[in-house]
């Protein structure tokens, strides 16, 4: 009996190749493990050629769980294999949530990328999240941020300790944090893993915006790489409503018992700068785990009906409809303090009311 297609040290699940037993008569049985716990018992049957397949990918693709969105370390999933039947085999292996299509094993991937395909300027308000997610594959690399001051001078720290091997680590890299380790206003920062004074990754730019134009949604989402991106789309929304009233006929009266209350939005990106960030927004739309950032909570949402046309070489940008996961009729609007009225007499002796929000109202 011969193994081909081993799983190395560390693999994507979505990049898993099938593993093929060679050279066997009779069936083998097929058992998967992740951290101890069994999650697959299989009964393996050879074709007319001697050869049973194991088609790892559609066995983990889903199965394997992302990271949970936050900060600090998380132990890469471990799984654990054997085959029995007219011998035995086993390994173990490491793997981690999504795919790419870079052209390398996991290892070469994982240790000069960070887990995310965003553009590498962002440009970010001070309170919009981001999030940076690395795997460390060999000892002795951290985090190391670089921060840029007006007057042409710039500070470098460290964002993390040494990071230990097999493990998943997040930092936060929103504006208003990484301003925090400096004792003075920075207008941008680069944030990259380290190792031995030589950089492994390339360096992730972010750069502080006074505002944004338009409409911005921010949207918090899972990526293909098991990271978390944040995107912000600054086109149109549509608020839509869509009540819908439920009636029974009681005493031969047709009356209302409830409302099932439905909201939803349609939502513009806005055009893409250029093609990486349009080919980046894709993702977005790939995922199935996003949130919608609305006063400083993350909601989850469900997206339906996105429009993904472009035209070569023409601007382009995407329209969807996306719903909370979680829907209320129920209000909660604001309530604030209201100012005293101010009182006005004009030169004729008119009385006027000036208030913070609307235009004069004559007094009557």
């Amino acid at each position: 009996m011969t193994i081909e297609n081993r799983p190395a040290e560390y693999e994507f699940a979505g990049n898993l190749a099938d593993m093929k037993v060679t050279g066997i008569t009779s069936p083998v049985t097929f058992v998967l493990s992740a951290d101890g716990v069994q999650i697959v018992e299989e009964v393996c049957y050879p074709d007319p050629a001697g050869i049973a397949t194991i088609r790892m990918r559609d066995l983990l693709e889903i199965a394997v769980p992302c990271p949970a969105m936050t900060v600090g370390a998380q132990a890469v999933a471990l799984y654990t294999w054997s085959i029995t039947g007219e011998a035995a085999e086993s390994g173990s292996f490491r793997c981690l949530k999504g795919g790419h299509l870079a052209g390398v094993d996991a290892a070469t991937y994982l240790k000069t990328n960070f887990l995310t395909w965003q553009p590498q300027t962002r440009i970010t308000l001070y309170h919009t999240p981001h999030w940076l997610r690395y795997v460390a594959i060999v000892p002795g690399c951290r985090f190391r941020v670089k921060g840029y001051f007006t007057d042409g001078t710039d500070a470098t720290f460290d964002l993390s300790g040494e990071l230990a091997v097999g493990t998943i680590h997040t930092v936060d890299a929103t504006y208003g944090t990484i301003r925090g380790l400096f004792d003075r206003q920075i207008t941008y920062y680069d944030i990259w893993i380290e190792r031995n004074g030589e950089a492994l990754t390339w360096v992730q730019r972010y750069v502080l915006a006074d505002g944004v134009d338009g409409t911005p949604d921010h949207f918090v989402f899972e990526n293909s790489l098991g990271g978390f991106d944040t995107v912000c789309f600054r086109g149109d929304r549509k608020d839509i409503a869509e009540p819908e009233s439920l009636n029974a006929v009681f005493d031969d009266r047709t009356l209302e018992y409830d409302v099932d209350w439905q909201r939803s939005f349609q939502k513009n990106t806005g055009y893409f700068p250029d093609l990486n960030t349009r080919l980046w927004a894709l993702d977005f739309f790939s995922s199935a785990n996003r949130y919608h950032l609305a006063d400083g909570v993350l909601h989850r949402i469900v997206v339906s009906d996105p429009k993904l046309e472009a035209t070569e070489g023409e601007l382009a940008g995407y329209e969807f409809t996306y719903a909370y996961a979680k829907q209320s009729r129920y209000l909660n609007l604001p309530r604030v303090p209201v100012p005293p009225a101010l009182e006005i007499v004009d030169p004729a002796g008119e009385l006027f009311f000036f208030r913070a929000e609307a235009e004069p109202i004559p007094a009557r």
